[in-house]
């Protein structure tokens, strides 16, 4: 979709989905987890405020939030694939819905359990790395990413100790390494922040990487916030495990990004070769287990009890 048919888009919705979409749009603090759930939550207000009449022009206004939310922020690939989920559970061929009223308490029904999946998942995938973190450990992180946050936090809750070196992963007036240094020093969990200039003599100093993603592309690279790229060739060359913390959801399994060349500025594209292994809420995946990956991989066929 081009940008000028995205705006159009954004511009005829009522206000307030409009803000909602536009702040994710706009939004350069928070990961794509939040991001997501946002995206979710705004589908679920589509279909308060929806005035449609028939079950055709319901299905437009939904298809439309739906572009939306998969162009606005084109990196995160999660929001595209819980956004085209939630559209699939409400045209699939077992739905057989024929009033507005009863589309729109699926469409409720099914942002709900989207957004209770999401949660599920993404604590399922905290679980899975703790059991990477042993006893005195020091870890580097980069960028900011609430799952590597959870995962530390689980670990703390655990009484594991450990430590961690957290990449001041800077972009304009944003250190992302800072913001992920308070959320884990509310949490009790020791950090230290590792100038963006100095990551070359400290990733030595580590036993372990945990970096996030914001997708994960079949082509072979993720994308994450910057030096991400530095810290896992410096960490490959040093045989240094670095581990991707992500839900299966960020998986591009339908192509998203796949005509991506570079990121947009702030962030890196990984190659997955000098990633170890992916912590999803299945468990540790390596790399070459994706490619196979089919989009009921991600959610299933469909979602229990929906329809």
């Amino acid at each position: 979709m081009k940008l000028p048919r995205l705006w159009g888009i954004i511009r005829s919705m009522k206000a307030e989905l409009r803000k909602a979409v536009n702040a994710i749009g706009r939004d350069r603090e928070h990961g794509a987890g939040w991001l997501t759930l946002q995206s979710l939550e705004a589908l679920k207000n589509a279909c308060l405020v929806s005035d449609a009449r028939t079950e055709a022009k319901f299905h437009s206004q939904i298809g439309e939030v739906v572009d939306a939310l998969i162009q606005i922020r084109p990196g995160m690939v999660s929001i595209a694939n819980y956004a085209l989920k939630f559209k699939d559970e409400l045209t699939a061929p077992q739905t057989s819905i024929k009033t507005v009223d009863r589309l729109k308490k699926l469409g409720l029904d099914t942002a709900g359990r989207l957004i209770k999946y999401q949660g599920k998942s993404a604590a399922s995938v905290a679980r899975h790395a703790t059991k990477l973190i042993g006893r005195r450990t020091i870890i580097m992180t980069c960028s900011y990413s609430s799952s590597v946050c959870s995962a530390l936090e689980t670990a703390m809750r655990k009484g594991i100790e450990f430590k961690v070196l957290a990449v001041e992963s800077r972009h304009g007036k944003i250190s992302y390494g800072r913001i992920t240094a308070g959320r884990l020093e509310k949490a009790g969990i020791v950090c230290r922040i590792v100038p963006d200039e100095q990551v070359r003599w400290h990733v030595a100093r580590a036993d372990t990487v945990l970096i996030g993603a914001d997708s994960v592309s079949l082509q072979g690279w993720l994308l994450n916030g910057s030096p991400a790229l530095e810290v896992a060739e410096i960490a490959g060359r040093r045989t240094i495990p670095v581990y991707s913390i992500c839900d299966k959801a960020k998986f591009d399994i339908r192509g998203f990004i796949t005509g991506m060349r570079r990121p947009e500025p702030g962030f890196d594209m990984v190659p997955l070769e000098l990633v170890s292994a992916f912590v999803t809420e299945s468990g540790l995946l390596k790399p070459d287990d994706i490619y196979n990956f089919a989009v009921d991989d991600i959610f299933g066929s469909r979602l229990a009890g929906t329809g």
